[in-house]
């Protein structure tokens, strides 16, 4: 019996997860948008230089998040300011760890912009325990924002309870 179609399909099985191509769910306060590679590779690209998880200066490249928000029709610029202030991006990772950020903090008119949806590092694709897409936040002092494996983002609002 000829094992080598069988080996071949397996082979493909145990890889294909590993090189799949990134992808991001988008919740925009109303519905929710899929983002594929196709339509992430159209997006800007940046790189910025930060130390990695591991101390090390790493040179990260990927999308500025200030791009991915404009999908999801965030304000920015000028038009964030008053009652757009207490928007917030969530971001949740495969393993449902969950991460907020201002929108005020991934916007260029109030801060420099070092945070990005990186899916590169030193030239090379996130490796599977990162990838294939992580929030790097470079001025960052700890690493407990930097979430790895990030598959869907919401914006939505910070809302105080009623007293």
């Amino acid at each position: 019996m000829n094992f080598k179609p069988l080996l071949t399909l397996a082979a493909i099985c145990l890889i294909a997860p590993l090189t799949a191509a990134p992808s991001l769910r988008l919740h925009d306060g109303k519905e929710w948008k899929e983002l594929d590679a196709a339509a992430l590779a159209k997006l800007p690209r940046v790189e910025i230089t930060a130390k990695a998880r591991d101390g090390k200066e790493k040179r990260f490249s990927g999308i500025p998040l200030a791009e991915v928000l404009k999908l999801a029709g965030a304000p920015a610029g000028d038009t964030l300011r008053g009652a757009e202030m207490n928007r917030v991006v969530l971001f949740t990772a495969a393993d449902n760890y969950q991460v907020a950020y201002s929108l005020a903090e991934l916007d260029a008119s109030f801060r420099k912009q070092n945070i990005i949806l990186a899916d590169q590092v030193d030239g090379k694709p996130l490796d599977e325990y990162e990838g294939p897409l992580m929030v790097v936040a470079g001025d960052d002092l700890r690493h407990s924002r930097w979430i790895r494996q990030v598959k869907q983002l919401i914006l939505t609002r910070a809302i105080a309870p009623a007293s």
